[in-house]
């Protein structure tokens, strides 16, 4: 066995891994150090269990072996309750998803194990758990431990079911025959939690609002279009499937996208647009790591995530939000309530690509039966969708410059 820290470079599994089973802890060094080089506070996408999995692979490891990191998150763990989400006795009913373009690039075996069991593997460092959590913290000098004594074998049996997801997309062509390969994607996601107990999740924010907004821009780009204008680059509207399992529809498309990502000029992505933003003082995981706040305070306000990666795209916004009077609230995106990787435009915003979320706020209806339409703030939203639909047709004409790296 090797130990290898949180396993989130390549150095942490060391030249070789091969024939070796690897131990690793959960999440990443720095897990709530707002200047962690990874993405601040926010969980970044190496920490993934899958993506450790393909790294330790890349290094020839013959199967890996995942622990809590007790040094982060001290206190008692039980084991078995802790992990009932993952093997309910009566499974949820839309069962856990994968995108299975991912999991086919899986050859070894994964697994959890409890700190109970890991700090029985680990005796013959000398070291406990904690101790060898603080060493991997210091990732910039950690280097991979040997663990002497323990040889382990791992089973792993995969019952696995295919679903078929569905992106739905069109395109609006560019005027340019020079910039036709570039493109400006608008976007939302078109599934909902469906039902759930014999409740309807209606989903009327969550996203339909996102979805009946790209609609209405693309309507407006193609009446446009049959008059005779269009914009110098194409326009890309999608509707993605899945995001609400794991984001899977918009990662999908990261993985086979109909233009190469680096034409991406950006990706604005509208993801809850028809609402007040409503935080209460609760403990509801929902509001986690948000600042109290009421609707009323909220009427014209819209959150915008993505601009500390892509600052460039801050003045296009203001200008696009010049006639619609928005006011812009921007000091999300390196927060503990995880909203930055929670939407579409993370698959986007990982390969590099430009993007923005535009959210009008979480509040209290949020993934319950009470998402309806007849609370939906119609006249805010279409402010949101024609600012939208300004700074699309601004990007796809003027574009951003040379794309930064």
């Amino acid at each position: 066995m090797v130990f290898a820290g949180f396993g989130v470079r390549a150095e942490d599994y060391g030249p070789s891994l091969k024939g070796r089973i690897v131990l690793v802890l959960d999440h990443e060094p720095g897990e709530f150090d707002p200047a962690s080089p990874f993405d601040g506070i926010v969980s970044s996408e190496a920490s993934n269990a899958f993506r450790k999995t393909l790294l330790a692979q890349e290094k020839g490891a013959a199967g890996i072996l995942f622990v809590e990191d007790k040094h982060n998150h001290p206190g008692p763990v039980n084991f078995e309750s802790s992990f009932r989400g993952a093997w309910p006795a009566d499974p949820a009913q839309s069962g856990r998803l994968l995108l299975a373009e991912w999991v086919d690039k899986v050859r070894i075996p994964a697994a959890q194990i409890s700190p109970a069991l890991a700090e029985t593997l680990i005796l013959g460092t000398g070291k406990n758990l904690a101790e060898l959590g603080r060493t991997a913290e210091a990732y910039q000098s950690f280097k991979p431990l040997d663990i002497p004594g323990p040889i382990v074998e791992i089973a792993a049996s995969v019952d696995r079911h295919l679903i078929r997801g569905r992106n739905v997309l069109g395109m609006i062509e560019g005027a340019d025959p020079a910039l036709r390969d570039e493109a400006v994607v608008i976007c939302g996601h078109h599934d909902h939690n469906g039902v759930e107990n014999g409740v309807i999740m209606p989903g009327a924010d969550d996203n339909i609002s996102g979805v009946v907004a790209t609609i209405d821009i693309a309507e407006a780009c193609a009446l446009a279009a049959q008059s005779g204008e269009r914009p110098r680059r194409p326009l890309i509207f999608a509707s993605w499937d899945a995001e609400e399992r794991g984001l899977l529809g918009a990662w999908y498309y990261t993985e086979r996208p109909l233009l190469p990502l680096d034409k991406i000029i950006a990706v604005l992505n509208m993801d809850l647009v028809g609402r007040d933003e409503e935080i209460l003082d609760t403990p509801d995981w929902r509001f986690r790591g948000l600042e109290v706040q009421t609707s009323e305070s909220n009427k014209n306000t819209i959150n915008i995530l993505g601009l500390t990666r892509f600052p460039e795209l801050r003045l296009p916004l203001e200008k696009a939000n010049g006639p619609f009077g928005l006011t812009l609230k921007t000091s999300i995106d390196n927060n503990a309530s995880h909203l930055l990787r929670r939407s579409d435009h993370w698959p986007f915003m990982q390969r590099g690509v430009p993007t923005l979320w535009f959210l009008t706020g979480i509040h209290p209806d949020y993934h319950t039966t009470y998402d309806r339409a007849d609370r939906i703030n119609g006249e805010k939203m279409e402010r949101v969708a024609r600012m939208v639909h300004q700074m699309s047709w601004d990007l796809a004409h003027d574009g951003l410059g040379p794309r930064r790296r």
